[in-house]
């Protein structure tokens, strides 16, 4: 059941008003890969689809408010428009990751297809 939302953006609103389904809603594929990405899909359940952008693809801030739990590094990366309430993501695989990346060591942060925000400093 979703919370009236108290009217900031569009998109806040989504995010601070969505009570998050239980995990058990969500169907999560096997993993299934080629030579560079790591990919899944998940199946929404319908009372989180209307939910789900139309036009865009969601960050992972997004996804996460939706319910879906998943590890780090995956990203939404593609819509089908005729089946909205299965969502593809996808990751690089270990070796596809610079070594010397900050990302290979878990200094980054995926905030969007394919960008990644470095953390520089100390943790």
């Amino acid at each position: 059941m979703l919370k009236s939302p108290l009217i900031v953006s569009k998109s806040t609103s989504i995010l601070m008003n969505i009570m998050s389904a239980p995990a058990t809603d969500f169907y999560y594929s096997t993993k299934y890969e080629d030579d560079e990405y790591e990919y899944r899909h998940v199946h929404a359940p319908k009372d989180v689809v209307k939910h789900i952008p139309k036009n865009r693809l969601m960050s992972e801030g997004e996804w996460r408010a939706l319910g879906i739990q998943q590890s780090p590094g995956w990203v939404h990366y593609m819509i089908h428009p005729p089946e909205r309430h299965v969502l593809l993501f996808r990751r690089p695989l270990p070796h596809m990751i610079p070594k010397s990346s900050s990302l290979a060591k878990g200094g980054a942060t995926v905030v969007g297809r394919g960008q990644y925000v470095l953390q520089v400093g100390g943790r």
